[in-house]
């Protein structure tokens, strides 16, 4: 019966483990990008560019195409080349409903900054997203000859995607894995103690 107790101890042990790795997989799947990891990337004019996006609260996280959720978000658009970071950049995020072709429409800008040079060629800004949804980054960059280039970034914010809807419930799996794990071993400790005591001599 001991044998069982442990067998079935290192059974919910590792569907823990597995749960828990799995759930970490999923995070980075719907868009969450550890510190250690590259940024998403992007093509503008003849070089390319950063996108990181930073939420203040939670966990320490970068976030590429899917920001976790509403509310103050630090952006970042980094240059990659020494051409860009020359150049003035500016920015525009508009609301879309995920359809890159509603990014032209001006009513729908919620931040705006004009082209200015930069330095270290990383523009830095922060915005408070009420609404969940499909947003876009439209880029600016622009050099001393009047030369612009123009791209876009889709991003959603707070909004519930495959991967995270699996994270979520990996997670629960890894919490009532250890939940048995504990009941297990307390069951295994009670009924040690018991065969203790009733070996020993009255």
């Amino acid at each position: 019966m001991r044998g069982l107790s442990k067998r079935r101890i290192w059974a919910a042990a590792l569907a823990l483990i597995g749960a828990l790795g799995f759930a970490s997989t999923g995070a980075l799947a719907h868009g969450g990008v550890k510190l250690e990891q590259d940024e998403c990337v992007f093509k503008i004019g003849p070089s390319n560019m950063h996108f990181i996006a930073y939420q203040r609260t939670g966990e320490e996280e970068e976030f590429c195409e899917a920001v976790a959720k509403t509310g103050p978000t630090v952006i970042a658009l980094e240059a990659v080349s020494d051409e860009l970071r020359d150049m003035a950049m500016g920015v525009r995020i508009v609301k879309t409903e995920g359809n890159a072709t509603e990014a032209s429409n001006a009513a729908a800008t919620v931040f705006k900054l004009e082209p200015k040079i930069y330095r270290n060629g990383i523009m830095t800004f922060e915005h408070d997203f009420k609404d969940a949804g499909h947003y876009v980054a439209i880029v600016t960059v622009r050099d001393d000859l009047g030369n612009e280039f123009v791209s876009q970034f889709p991003f959603s914010v707070g909004l519930y995607t495959f991967w995270g809807l699996i994270e979520y419930i990996l997670y629960g799996v890894g919490f009532v894995s250890l939940v048995a794990v504990m009941v297990v071993a307390l069951r295994a400790k009670s009924k040690k103690y018991k065969e203790e005591a009733a070996s020993q001599p009255a």
